[in-house]
C-alpha cells in the first residue's frame, strides 16, 4: 500500500466535515459533481403539462370523430 501525503485543502472527505467559505464551497460542489436542478425540474414539469394537454386535446378529438362516425351511419 502506497501512502502519498496532500495538503489538507486537498482531502476531499475533509470538506464534509468543516464549514467552508463560499469560493471554497462552490469549488467543493463543482469537484464532486453537485448541480442544482431546480431548473430542469421546472422543465419537466412544464414538459408533462404539455404532455396532459395533449393526451385531454387527443381524447376530445376522438370522441368527435366516434361522434361524427355515428351521424354518418
Amino acid at each position: 500500500m502506497l501512502f502519498q501525503w496532500k495538503v489538507i485543502k486537498e482531502i476531499i472527505a475533509n470538506r464534509l466535515t468543516k464549514a467552508l467559505p463560499k469560493q471554497r464551497f462552490k469549488s467543493f460542489i463543482n469537484i464532486i459533481g453537485i448541480v442544482n436542478i431546480k431548473e430542469r425540474l421546472n422543465k419537466e414539469k412544464q414538459l408533462e403539462d404539455l404532455r396532459e394537454k395533449i393526451r385531454a386535446r387527443q381524447k376530445d378529438l376522438d370522441e368527435i370523430t366516434v361522434q361524427l362516425t355515428h351521424r354518418r351511419t
